[in-house]
């Protein structure tokens, strides 16, 4: 089986060199880029820069990292315009997303950005005991039928797995009898297959890590994650424009670890510059998502500056009382964590509001203490924790369908403007 197993991290390392994707030459630079001392680091980002002079929003090049707080941000659209409009360097790969629009975003990617990209991902599994081309057992939506997904995901050594719907429980068997040494894929997804694991008494062997991604994950459900599959889990941030954008490390902190990337906070979105894509220019690129970050006394992966708190996509940040009432959507987040905290419960949830003052509950499953419990609860810590001074409308059911199957948000607003 070990015999087994290396031979195929080597076919999948062999991969890479015949694409020649340089990837062990660029983990080096991540590498010596983040040894830098600050200050080094933003000279060498700032000539990196210059040289390739990406062009703003308006299409005006940029000199220098201390130009780009003048610069105006980048949408979505004005990128997808802006791709149309150009014809600068020719790309060897490209990816696309929908985004939370529907509108698709085509990303172009020449064999050096996408062997940074993949740099950056070694890196990162390095520093956890992993390495890239070793069995990945990803738990996404469901696999590609085509002779090409199929012979690209062997050539990669890696497998995909869908728990949900019917042959479920099907599946996440599969998925243990493979025996990978890492999983990586929905946060939502791999939630469920944990539960199915625990309750057929399954015992995953031999994996090493647990990698999340694309979606939140609260504390209490990384704890039940770790003892079913016997492995540390860790959070991702990324995106299709990006891949990698944020790493967790073994203390905790989701750091910055794209030392090619100049990431700037702002009240409702995080802008992104790549300071090194020379297939497009993205500068000040409005991601969607909203973030915190802070200085972490940690050096253990990537920047010191780190994620503190994962806001999630804008247009699902805020839950109503009234047209001048609302608060931010995390604390629901914090609520249902500390629920399955105190009551050793680990479930899926999705939140919905169509009207204000009402929201609507709907869970993977029933919770241990039951329905009325719950709802009594969560009401109780809602009004404490957002002082208000009136019973909030929730209704509770129990529906795996609406809980969330594939990648979600756990929050979704509804209320007709």
């Amino acid at each position: 089986m070990k015999a087994l197993f290396f031979f195929r991290y080597v076919l999948a390392r062999l991969t890479y060199l015949v694409l020649r994707l340089p990837v062990a030459s660029f983990q080096a630079e991540v590498e010596d880029l983040w040894g830098l001392e600050p200050n080094e680091r933003l000279q060498r980002l700032s000539c990196i820069l210059n040289k390739n002079q990406p062009k703003d929003a308006q299409g005006v090049a940029v000199h220098s990292l201390s130009e780009l707080p003048d610069r105006p941000p980048m949408s979505k659209a004005d990128l997808r315009a802006m791709s149309a409009a150009s014809s600068t360097v020719a790309s060897s790969f490209s990816r696309h997303t929908a985004g939370t629009t529907g509108e698709p975003t085509h990303i172009s990617l020449s064999r050096t950005e996408l062997a940074q990209m993949l740099a950056v991902r070694a890196y990162c599994y390095n520093k956890h005991g992993l390495k890239l081309g070793q069995r990945e057992a990803r738990v996404w939506g469901r696999a590609a039928n085509s002779l090409t997904a199929k012979i690209r995901d062997f050539l990669l050594n890696r497998k995909v797995f869908y728990p949900a719907e019917d042959g479920a429980e099907e599946t996440v068997e599969k998925l243990v009898k493979w025996s990978p040494e890492y999983l990586y894929g929905y946060t939502s997804l791999i939630l469920e297959a944990a539960q199915i694991a625990q309750k057929k008494g399954l015992k995953p062997r031999g994996v090493k890590a647990v990698i999340c991604t694309a979606e939140s994950i609260l504390p209490a459900q990384k704890k039940f994650i770790a003892e079913v599959f016997g492995a540390p889990v860790f959070e991702e941030y990324g995106s299709t424009e990006f891949d990698v954008i944020a790493f967790e490390c073994s203390r905790g902190h989701l750091h910055l670890v794209n030392p090619w990337l100049w990431v700037e906070e702002e009240e409702d979105t995080v802008l992104i510059t790549d300071v090194s894509r020379k297939s497009q220019s993205i500068v000040r690129y409005q991601l969607g998502d909203a973030v915190s970050l802070a200085k972490a006394d940690c050096s253990e992966l990537g920047s010191m500056c780190s994620i503190e708190e994962l806001r999630g996509r804008t247009a699902q940040q805020f839950a109503y009382i009234n047209p001048k009432q609302k608060f931010h959507a995390v604390v629901f987040g914090r609520v249902l964590d500390s629920y399955m905290r105190n009551f050793n419960d680990c479930f899926r949830f999705t939140i919905r509001q169509k009207e204000y003052n009402s929201f609507y509950f709907y869970l993977s499953e029933q919770p241990s203490l039951g329905m009325r419990h719950f709802r009594s609860w969560i009401s109780s810590e809602l009004i404490t924790k957002l002082e208000l001074q009136q019973d909030l409308n929730i209704v509770v059911s129990c529906d795996n369908a609406k809980a969330g199957r594939e990648k979600f948000t756990y929050f979704v607003q509804e209320i007709k403007s």
